[in-house]
């Protein structure tokens, strides 16, 4: 009975996260085989995208209206796609294949989607570069 509670309560905390990450991370194509874990702060959220059962990041979504990433203080090495929208991608990272970029959601109120991707080598960055383009924001 004990463990039964304990599984309960676990649940029950868990599942408005889980809710959440539906409600504001961006939907992810069918055939990405990836999943959102999703951290919410005061007026911000952030959403990791990494294969099932796996901690390692592929790549990350701030959502809001402060990102800590300014593109005038980047290098640019390249343009791109992200949800179908042209964007400019900034060096990010140890790695010379890591970037990041930051696309205007809604000019009116300034909220922003900042992203970045982590990869070990160029068919990596490509496969995640490919469901960047098709990902689809909620707002």
């Amino acid at each position: 009975m004990k463990h039964l509670v304990v599984l309960v309560a676990a649940l029950a905390f868990s599942a408005p996260a889980s809710a959440r990450s539906v409600e504001v991370c961006p939907e992810l194509p069918a055939d990405s085989n990836l999943v959102w874990s999703h951290h919410e702060g005061p007026d911000f959220d952030v959403c990791y995208a990494a294969e099932p059962g796996s901690d390692a990041t592929v790549f990350g979504v701030y959502l809001g209206n402060a990102p800590s990433f300014n593109p005038h203080d980047g290098a640019r090495i390249g343009k791109g796609r992200v949800a179908g929208r042209r964007v400019v991608w900034y060096h990010h990272g140890a790695s010379p294949l890591d970037r990041q970029t930051l696309l205007v959601l809604d000019r009116k109120s300034g909220y922003v989607a900042h992203l970045w991707i982590a990869a070990e080598n160029d068919q990596q960055l490509q496969k995640r570069l490919s469901v960047l383009e098709r990902i689809a924001f909620k707002r």
